[in-house]
C-alpha cells in the first residue's frame, strides 16, 4: 500500500464517522458535535496533497515500476485521487449546510415557480417540446370522446411539485427508489420532467395513437424503454406498484373522473404520493383515505396529524435537487458515505 493509499484509507474511516452524525435528524445535529468529527478530517487535506505530490514524482520517474499495476492504472488512480481532493471545497460546503439545516416549505409561492422571465422562458420551451410529443391534427381525430385533449401543465410548476414530492419521498426514508406514474400521460412530457426526480418515471395513455407517437418522441430522448403504457386508468389495475401517482384531471365526465381517482386511491398502498393539480380533486376536504401535506399533494392512508409530522421532516429536507455524475461517482472513494447521506438530506455536489 503506498503512503497516499495508506492516507486514504484512514479518511474513509472519518468520513464514515460523519456520514452517521448527518444521517441523524436535524433537531440532534449540533456545531461542537460536527466539529468533533471534521477536526481530524480537515488535517488529511495536507497530508493528501503532499502524498499526491510525491506519488506525482515517483510516477515521472522512469525507472519506477509498480508492482501488479500497468502505468495506465497507476495514472487512471492517481487522476482519480486528485479529483477527489479538488472536491474537498464543495463537500465541505455541501456538509457544513446540513449541520443547522433551515426549514423550507414544500411548496414555493406560485408567484416564484410561474412569474419572472426565466420561468416564462423554461414554460416556453417546454410547450414547444409538448407540441412536439403530440400526434398530427389527422391523428387527434381520432382522440377518445371523454378525454381531455392532453394539457400541458406548466413546466415550472411540475417542476415545484415533483421536488416537493421528492423532498417528501427522502423524509420517509424508503428502501427502494420511488416509482412514478403520470395518469393520461399523452405524449410523455411530464415523464422525461420526472426523470431527473425519479429515474423509475412511467405513464399511462389509453389513446393508442397517443401511445404511439408518445413512444417515438420518448425513445428519441432516450427515456427508459417501454416507459408509456396503454391502458384506461378507470381499470388499471397496478397502481400498488407506484409510489408517486401524478393524474391532471385526464378525463371530461367528472363520474368517470371519480371513478379513476376512487380506483387509483383503492389500490395506492399507504404512503403513496398523490399529486391532483386541478380543482375539484373528489377527496381534497375531509376524505379519511388519504391527507393533504402540500398544496396539491396528498397521502394515501395518513390521518392529519400524521401527515403534518411528515410534513415536518420534509420540511427540514434540503431544496438542491438530485445530481448524479457517472465521471465523478465513480472516483468518489473516502467521499462517498458523505455524498450519499448528503442526497438523503436534500444535498448535492
Amino acid at each position: 500500500m503506498t503512503e497516499l493509499e495508506k492516507i486514504e484509507a484512514e479518511l474513509a474511516q472519518l468520513t464514515k464517522q460523519l456520514a452517521q452524525f448527518l444521517s441523524l435528524p436535524p433537531a440532534e445535529r449540533s456545531v461542537p458535535g460536527f466539529a468533533k468529527i471534521w477536526r481530524p478530517i480537515s488535517r488529511y487535506r495536507v497530508k493528501l496533497r503532499s502524498a499526491l505530490q510525491a506519488q506525482g514524482s515517483v510516477l515521472s520517474d522512469p525507472r519506477y515500476h509498480g508492482a501488479g499495476k500497468s502505468e495506465m492504472e497507476r495514472r487512471v488512480d492517481y487522476n482519480a485521487a486528485h479529483r477527489r481532493l479538488r472536491l474537498w471545497p464543495s463537500i465541505e460546503d455541501m456538509v457544513n449546510k446540513q449541520v443547522t439545516p433551515a426549514r423550507t416549505q414544500l411548496m414555493p409561492r406560485p408567484a416564484d415557480y410561474m412569474e419572472g422571465a426565466h420561468n416564462r422562458y423554461v414554460n416556453h420551451l417546454y410547450s414547444a417540446l409538448h407540441t412536439l410529443a403530440l400526434p398530427s391534427a389527422e391523428a387527434m381525430m381520432n382522440l377518445l370522446s371523454d378525454a381531455h385533449a392532453d394539457i400541458a401543465l406548466p413546466a415550472t410548476h411540475f417542476e415545484a411539485l415533483m421536488h416537493a414530492a421528492y423532498r417528501i419521498c427522502l423524509a420517509q426514508e424508503r428502501s427502494k427508489p420511488p416509482r412514478f406514474l403520470d395518469v393520461g400521460c399523452g405524449g410523455g412530457t411530464k415523464i422525461w420532467a420526472a426523470l431527473p426526480f425519479f429515474p423509475n418515471a412511467c405513464g399511462l395513455e389509453n389513446n393508442p395513437t397517443q401511445v404511439q407517437v408518445g413512444a417515438a418522441a420518448m425513445a428519441k430522448l432516450n427515456a427508459p424503454e417501454n416507459c408509456i403504457l396503454q391502458a384506461d386508468a378507470r381499470c388499471f389495475t397496478d397502481y400498488a406498484s407506484y409510489d408517486v401517482i401524478y393524474f391532471y384531471r385526464p378525463l371530461k365526465d367528472p363520474v368517470g373522473l371519480k371513478d379513476m381517482e376512487d380506483t387509483i386511491m383503492a389500490q395506492a398502498r399507504p404512503g403513496t404520493l398523490l399529486i391532483a393539480p386541478y380543482l375539484g380533486f373528489s377527496a381534497e376536504q375531509d376524505d379519511d383515505r388519504c391527507a393533504k401535506i402540500a398544496p396539491s399533494i396528498y397521502v394515501v392512508g395518513m390521518a392529519p396529524y400524521q401527515a403534518e409530522a411528515l410534513r415536518d421532516r420534509a420540511e427540514m429536507i434540503g431544496t438542491e435537487a438530485p445530481s448524479h455524475s457517472s465521471s465523478t461517482d465513480a472516483s468518489l472513494g473516502y467521499w462517498r458515505p458523505l455524498v450519499e447521506a448528503s442526497r438523503r438530506n436534500g444535498y448535492a455536489l
